[in-house]
C-alpha cells in the first residue's frame, strides 16, 4: 500500500480566450497513486471532473451522493455544487482523471445520467485506459491545433460513456425496442398511447419507458416528438402544404400545438423556418408544376 500519494502524471492546459463558449475543452488531467489520507474537498470549481479507477478503492461525493468506487469504475463529479474525492484508507486507490469544460457541461452530464448515479462500470474488457493514453500523448505534444484535437477527444469520451451506460451500440437496441421504433417510424401520425406501445413491444409500459431511458436517454413521448418535427421539416421544404395539413400528417394534434413544438425546439416557428430555408429555391411542388 502506497503511504504517501504520489502524481504520475500532471498535465494542464490553458485554451484559446473564448474556446469553452463555444466548444469543449480539457483544462487538466493526470494519474494519481493515493495514499490512506488522500482527499480532496471543494465548494464549487470550474467544469466538471471525471475520475477513473485503476485500482484500489476510494469514495466520490457528489450531487449529495456518496459513491463507493472500485476498479474499472468511473465517477462524474458535479463541480458546480460541493463535492469531494478520497481514497479508501485500507485500500488506496491509483486513479486517473481529468477536468473538462465547455459551452454547458452540466447539461451533458444531465443527457447521459438524469438524475441516477453519476457512475459507469466498464465490463467486459472494455475501459477507457486508451482514451486517456490519447489524451495524456496530446497534451504533453501541444500541438498547433490541439484545440480542436481536445474537443474531438472529449466528444469521443461521451460516446464512449453512453455506450457503455446502454450496454450496446446504437445499432444493436434490443429486438422489443428495434421493432418499436421502426413501426413509431413508419406511422408517425398515430397517437401512440402507452398501451399502442406496449401491444407492439410485448413490454408493460414501465419496460418499455426503461428501454427508452436506457438506449435512448428519452421518454417515448420526446423521442416520438423529435421524430415528427424531422418529417415535418421534409415536408415543409418538398411541398407548398399548409401547416395544417402538415401537423395532421406528423401526428400533432392541431396546428398550434406544431407550431409551439416546433419553435421550442427549432428556435423560430414553421412558416419562418420554410421560408429561411428555401430562399429563393422553389419547393418540389413549385418544380413539378412549373414543367407541367
Amino acid at each position: 500500500m502506497t503511504s504517501k500519494t504520489t502524481f504520475l502524471e500532471s498535465l494542464h492546459y490553458v485554451p484559446e480566450a473564448g474556446w469553452t463558449r463555444s466548444a469543449l475543452t480539457v483544462l487538466r488531467a493526470g494519474k494519481v497513486a493515493a495514499g490512506p489520507d488522500y482527499r480532496v474537498t471543494r465548494a464549487i470549481h470550474q467544469g466538471q471532473d471525471i475520475v477513473y479507477c485503476l485500482s484500489g478503492n476510494g469514495f466520490v461525493e457528489t450531487l449529495g451522493q456518496r459513491i463507493e468506487i472500485g476498479p474499472g469504475q468511473l465517477a462524474w463529479i458535479a463541480n458546480e455544487a460541493p463535492h469531494a474525492h478520497m481514497a479508501d484508507p485500507r485500500t488506496p486507490w491509483t486513479v486517473l482523471w481529468f477536468r473538462f469544460d465547455g459551452p454547458d457541461p452540466v447539461a451533458l452530464r444531465e443527457k447521459l445520467f438524469g438524475g441516477g448515479l453519476p457512475r459507469v462500470d466498464f465490463v467486459d474488457g472494455a475501459h477507457p485506459v486508451p482514451w486517456f493514453e490519447k489524451l495524456f500523448a496530446a497534451l504533453r505534444r501541444r500541438d498547433a491545433g490541439l484545440d480542436l484535437r481536445l474537443n474531438h477527444l472529449v466528444a469521443e469520451f461521451l460516446t464512449m460513456v453512453d455506450q457503455t451506460l446502454a450496454g450496446t451500440a446504437a445499432r444493436d437496441f434490443p429486438m422489443p425496442l428495434a421493432v418499436l421504433l421502426g413501426a413509431m417510424r413508419a406511422d408517425l401520425g398515430q397517437a401512440w398511447s402507452a398501451t399502442d406501445l406496449s401491444e407492439v413491444s410485448g413490454l408493460g409500459h414501465s419496460q418499455t419507458r426503461r428501454l427508452f431511458r436506457k438506449h435512448l436517454r428519452t421518454s417515448p413521448r420526446q423521442w416520438l416528438i423529435r421524430e415528427r418535427l424531422m418529417q415535418a421539416q421534409s415536408l415543409l421544404l418538398e411541398n407548398d402544404a399548409p401547416l395544417a395539413e402538415i401537423a395532421d400528417q406528423c401526428g400533432f394534434c392541431d396546428v398550434y400545438h406544431f407550431g409551439r413544438e416546433f419553435k421550442r425546439s427549432v428556435g423560430i416557428a414553421p412558416a419562418a423556418w420554410r421560408r429561411s430555408e428555401l430562399g429563393s429555391r422553389p419547393t418540389a411542388r413549385r418544380l413539378q408544376l412549373l414543367a407541367e
